[in-house]
């Protein structure tokens, strides 16, 4: 069959002026765009102004695009009928009935057995009848709704009655829940967003149980107050410890001033209530200030141990919170800090709390033309506790050093520093005065090959190094020892290493060019000559260090020392990293120190695995070989589909054993945890 087009206000201009454009164009008020029909068939009836099309019908105007088998249009009011495998497209929605009725000049309309998808929020609607009440906003007569995909959808809400609006919600009474064609729960009520943007409304709660805290039960409800703050609200059921109430408040100012408070209440079960606090602050303030926040509080001493999921939370013995303010110039640092600290194990009187803390430093310069540098360092700190020795300390310590460069081969730095320390001692109003010299002496070198490849260059590197450091011997019985800085040992040792380095520059075409680090390995070690004793004995631990990083998905890092003279490891801290782009990894941990008084001896190991999609595994354990103990053990199993995912965690620590249940539905999200973590970020 003889195929035609037709084209307002373009070919039909031509053919056909009287029968559209000859008219004037005043008839068609809201219509400042061309319409283009294609059919198979194509009828005009100039009396009436209607254009009948059969076959394969096409019909654009602007970004509205028309599929059907039949078509009527009546160009006076805008009014389309079309019938047979109906396709509306516009705007990011997609159309789709029986029949529908369509007025392109106010987008209005009704579809018959229809279904309407629109791809911002990934949302299908389908319904009996579907009425288009304006540009934004339908209203589904006995429908249903979903963010899942196909003609049985995982889950549904379906009501005789659903008013969705476009960036809003959607709204239905006597709403039933639908998994699947099974019916699971009814809703007297129900509000769901359909916005691309973040909305505030009810997280979908989590569940569990867990030894210590009993049955649980975690909702929130989660509320937007502007584009750069919101807040939840949390609502715990732990049938061990009580009923908690948490408030968390996001905030971002300005270009950079962002940061989070929480608060946490729980009514005890027949024990002390018990409440806690933080708040984590990053930010600059007028006059190139910075400003830095990390602050906790909690009132009661196994908080962190009842409330912790992680290991750095549960095994929390301290709280502390700092709060700097800090300005840099050119050259100079000046930081002031108020830091306190709670011990978590007792309570303990003589906690020693900065109370400030101040330090300016210089950053080292060139004297003149000279190959001499100088700079400084500075700092102030009053120590102040409950009972013990309170006081304030005054440290200066100015440095003044040289570089010079021996033929090109190597770089010869000596150093000469002067510490001097000042303390005002509140017991007896004392003021206690020390000075002390140090000396040192570098040497250095840096010999490197390049090698041509057939895309880039590989340039390996050695940097032999050695350094003599003297320290004299002092009396400093008489000072007071608030920290570590208060005692200067004597230092007279040679420290020797080597280090090497291996780095691929990269030439392409078609990107930048890049480098590479794919190697960095250092050994080092230092000669004692305080030490009394054997050539051996004087030998500080040999030490290596190495970073291979030969591609994107393979990591290793180790840092170990070995004793000579007891022929042992004293220390090993090794990691093994291997991850792909589609989420699989694997990552072997292993630290072993005897240098401490408690000897440490742990690893960990955490496997990521997504190749069983939809379901993705992870799995961690931490287990003590000095005691030949797990430390924990963690289970994640996760169920993602394509509009829902079902998250089922098992933890089990050495007094803790849990199980957690996260559901989340596409456009609704979970509760990530129980609001009493304020540790987590």
């Amino acid at each position: 069959m003889t195929r035609f087009f037709f084209s307002v206000g373009c070919l039909l201009c031509l053919l056909f002026p009287f029968v559209l454009w000859a008219a004037d164009q005043s008839e068609l008020p809201d219509r400042s765009s061309p319409v283009s029909v294609e059919a198979e068939q194509l009828f005009v009836d100039e009396e009436t102004g209607h254009y009948r099309a059969s076959g394969a019908v096409y019909l654009h105007q602007d970004g509205t695009v028309l599929h059907s088998d039949e078509l009527v249009w009546d160009r006076s009011s805008g009014e389309i009928q079309a019938q047979g495998a109906v396709r509306l497209e516009r705007a990011g929605e997609q159309v789709f009935g029986r029949s529908i009725r369509y007025n392109l000049d106010t987008d209005t309309g009704l579809i018959e057995d229809g279904r309407v998808f629109l791809a911002a929020q990934n949302l299908t609607l389908r319904g009996a009848r579907i009425e288009k009440t304006g540009q934004d906003s339908f209203r589904i007569i006995d429908g249903q709704f979903t963010t899942c995909d196909g003609d049985n959808p995982a889950w549904s809400f379906r009501s005789q009655r659903l008013d969705v609006t476009v960036g809003g919600y959607a709204r239905a009474r006597h709403a039933r829940f639908y998994l699947s064609r099974i019916p699971v729960f009814y809703l007297p009520y129900m509000i769901y967003p359909a916005k691309t943007e973040r909305e505030s409304g009810l997280l979908i709660p989590r569940l569990g149980y867990s030894d210590q805290r009993g049955m649980e039960y975690s909702g929130a409800y989660y509320q937007v107050i502007s584009r750069n703050q919101d807040a939840t609200y949390s609502l715990d059921y732990l049938s061990e410890l009580g009923v908690g109430q948490g408030l968390e408040y996001r905030y971002l100012f300005g270009r950079d001033n962002a940061g989070q408070a929480k608060g946490y209440y729980i009514a005890a079960a027949g024990g002390e209530d018990r409440q806690a606090a933080s708040w984590r602050h990053t930010g600059t303030l007028p006059g190139d200030f910075r400003l830095s926040a990390d602050t906790e509080y909690v009132s009661a001493d196994d908080y962190f141990s009842d409330f912790g999921d992680e290991a750095d939370e549960y095994n929390k013995d301290q709280t502390v919170s700092t709060i700097a303010l800090s300005r840099k110039w050119q050259r100079y640092n000046l930081v002031g800090q108020i830091r306190y600290s709670d011990d978590l194990a007792g309570d303990d009187p003589d906690t020693l709390q900065m109370l400030p803390q101040l330090s300016l430093d210089a950053a080292r310069r060139r004297i003149g033309g000279s190959v001499l540098f100088s700079a400084l360092r500075s700092d102030y700190t009053y120590f102040w506790r409950e009972e013990g020795l309170t006081g304030q300390r005054l440290q200066l310590r100015p440095l003044l050093l040289a570089e010079i460069d021996l033929w090109r081969a190597a770089t010869l730095v000596p150093e000469l520093g002067w510490t001097e320390r000042h303390y005002w001692l509140a017991a007896g109003d004392r003021h206690l005065q020390h000075g002390q010299y140090d000396f040192a002496v570098g040497l250095s070198s840096q010999l490197y090959r390049t090698y041509g490849l057939q895309r880039g260059k590989l340039r390996h590197a050695l940097e032999p190094e050695v350094r003599y450091a003297y320290v004299p011997q002092a009396a400093q019985d008489d000072l007071p020892e608030f920290d570590s800085v208060d005692r200067i040992d004597a230092v007279k040792q040679i420290d020797y290493g080597l280090s090497q380095t291996i780095t691929v520059r990269s030439d392409s075409p078609d990107r930048a060019s890049h480098s590479t680090e794919l190697l960095w390995l250092r050994i080092s070690q230092g000669y004692d000559l305080l030490v009394d004793g054997t050539p051996t004995e004087r030998l500080t631990p040999l030490r290596g260090q190495l970073t291979l990083l030969p591609d994107g998905v393979f990591s290793f890092d180790v840092d170990t020392q070995y004793d000579l003279s007891a022929e042992q490891f004293v220390d090993y801290r090794g990691q093994l990293q291997l991850a792909d782009q589609s989420e699989n990894s694997l990552a072997v941990q292993y630290v072993r120190d005897k240098s401490l008084d408690e000897e440490s001896d742990y690893g960990q190991l955490d496997l990521a695995a997504t190749w069983l999609q939809p379901v993705y595994l992870h799995y961690r354990n931490r287990y003590d070989f000095a005691t030949s103990e797990f430390l924990e053990q963690v289970v994640d199993m996760e169920y993602r589909h394509q509009c829902w995912s079902l998250l089922l965690s098992l933890r089990d620590r050495e007094d803790d054993r849990s199980v957690m249940l996260t559901f989340a539905l596409g456009g609704i999200g979970p509760v990530g945890s129980i609001g009493a973590q304020i540790d987590s970020q």
